[in-house]
């Protein structure tokens, strides 16, 4: 009784000090939804100013494709394309002038040939070849299409192209006709547009500046990099509108980005996260000064207190934790107390000597003492994840299943404790061929997986899976050749895949390939032939 009396005063005496957490739970949970609903409209509010200046941007790209097509479609232009004398030339690159007027503005107009060389452009720079330019590209193949960010050949400025294929009677591209985007028109929208402490960012499809509100053109200028300033941004877009919480120069932000259809440019919307805090702080202010006396006290109270109660706890705790965790050594807990605490470390105390004496049981398989098929599939998916936390990792690795032909036939002939043995005598010598810290278990029958990796080329693979086709053949079992073989098949990582279920499914189907093309060989997944 009196045991049961010690932790039952000790418990009676932290519900006591915690009176005050449901002033806590209140003032937390009325956080963390006030947050919520200012995060939520954060997000409304930003959606909706993208829509509206993706709008904005699909209405500029249309009036541009409206007259590109008009001018696509013109016979004048036809005919230069096909037969590009002087008379022609003058016709159209006049035609071309004329369009400048719609726009008002003296962005370059220009026409190209199929052979990707310009033959009129409008504000009298060198004519350029466009062979290495995506937009040429997606102009050959009929389409009309919208550029990323460009570098000019002939001005080094930054540039967007807009362009529409010229076709032939028989519909075939003969040509394209381009116009560059008006970057400054965009740039100085959204910067009237935007007049709040937001910032709104137009970024094309490898994250590059199109148009900032906050920066002028002259800073966007700067960006030169290959894959721009905003590439994580576009690295982890999809094809809907979101909001994400990031960092931008150093400072936490909400990202509301949305895709515009027209040009799959990303429109996107940033408010300093502090802005949303700064609300929340206010709302919370009155209820933290009114419960921070409570607080104080049960603080320093449950502090003092911890300094006894907690001590037990936490060796325990870590105790447990181990235990679960697999953890190789875990020391003997010393508590001496006489409550439940005492009586808890006893326990645990067996289970860490009883856990001891089954760990090693429970990873290896009975009879071979290879790993079973949990621990494999286990260390498997670690080999995995180490290999994908390496950045730019120029290793490989490869996952084996072996399955050994006729082995039934000489379990049947030679019964099954001459099977065992030749179970026993593969697996020894399998392990031999390999290195210590390679995965190789028996997945059960006559199935099993070798997993290695930090393998520096393919060269490897291929002598380890003739290494365990010459394993099997060189068996001999109390001077009985048990006539078996093995067929492998073979997954590599990364071309197969860098999940577990991807790599073990792909070499599956390369074992099948084998059985089913006369065993006693290896098959590569996604190959032709065995080895």
């Amino acid at each position: 009784m009196s045991i049961t009396r010690s932790i039952r005063n000790k418990l009676f005496v932290l519900l006591i000090l915690m009176g005050a957490l449901p002033l806590i739970i209140v003032t937390m949970v009325s956080a963390v939804n006030m947050t919520e609903e200012l995060e939520v409209n954060a997000e409304k509010t930003s959606l909706l100013k993208n829509s509206i200046v993706s709008q904005y941007v699909t209405e500029l790209c249309e009036k541009n494709f409206h007259v590109l097509r008009s001018l696509a479609l013109n016979p004048m232009v036809i005919r230069c394309l096909e037969d590009p004398n002087p008379k022609r030339l003058d016709d159209v690159r006049n035609l071309l002038y004329d369009t400048n007027t719609i726009f008002h503005d003296r962005n370059l107009t220009a026409l190209t040939g199929a052979d990707a060389q310009q033959i009129v452009r409008t504000d009298g720079q060198p004519l350029v070849n466009l062979s290495g330019r995506q937009h040429f590209h997606e102009a050959m193949s009929g389409r009309s299409f919208v550029s990323d960010i460009l570098i000019s050949r002939s001005t080094g400025k930054r540039i967007v192209v807009l362009e529409v294929p010229v076709k032939d009677k028989l519909n075939h591209p003969i040509g394209m006709v381009q116009r560059n985007f008006n970057l400054t028109v965009l740039q100085d929208f959204i910067q009237e547009y935007d007049t709040d402490d937001n910032s709104i960012i137009v970024i094309d499809r490898v994250g590059k500046t199109i148009a900032h509100s906050d920066e002028p053109s002259f800073n966007i200028e700067m960006e030169s990099e290959e894959n721009g300033r905003y590439k994580y941004i576009a690295d982890i877009v999809k094809n809907e509108s979101s909001t994400i919480k990031t960092r931008i120069d150093g400072q936490e932000v909400l990202a509301s980005y949305s895709i515009n259809e027209r040009t799959n440019w990303i429109i996107v919307t940033i408010q300093p996260y502090h802005l949303i805090l700064e609300q929340v702080y206010r709302g919370i202010f009155n209820s933290v000064v009114l419960g921070m006396a409570i607080l104080i006290l049960v603080f320093v109270v449950a502090y003092m207190l911890s300094l006894r109660v907690t001590r037990p706890i936490i060796q325990i705790t870590s105790a447990a934790d181990k235990i679960i965790s697999g953890n190789g050594k875990i020391d003997k807990i010393e508590i001496n107390s006489d409550d439940e605490f005492g009586q808890m470390a006893a326990a645990f105390n067996k289970i860490r000597s009883a856990r001891d004496a089954y760990q090693l049981e429970s990873e290896l398989d009975p009879l071979t003492k290879l790993y079973n098929k949990a621990t494999t599939e286990q260390i498997g998916r670690m080999k995995l994840q180490s290999f994908k936390d390496i950045p730019d990792n120029d290793t490989i690795m490869a996952l084996y299943i072996i399955d050994l032909d006729h082995f039934k036939e000489a379990n049947d002939t030679y019964g099954h404790q001459f099977g065992d043995k030749v179970l026993l005598e593969f697996s020894k010598n399998l392990r031999k061929k390999f290195r210590p810290n390679d995965c190789i278990g028996r997945f059960g029958g006559d199935e099993f997986v070798v997993i290695i990796d930090n393998l520096p080329n393919i060269e490897i693979v291929n002598r380890k899976a003739r290494d365990i086709k010459q394993v099997a053949l060189d068996l001999v079992i109390d001077n009985i050749y048990p006539g078996v073989t093995a067929s492998v098949g073979v997954a590599i990582v990364p071309q197969d895949g860098v999940e577990y279920e991807q790599i073990f499914q792909a070499a599956d189907k390369a074992l099948y390939y084998v059985k089913k093309n006369g065993r006693n060989g290896f098959y590569y997944a996604n190959a032709e032939g065995i080895y």
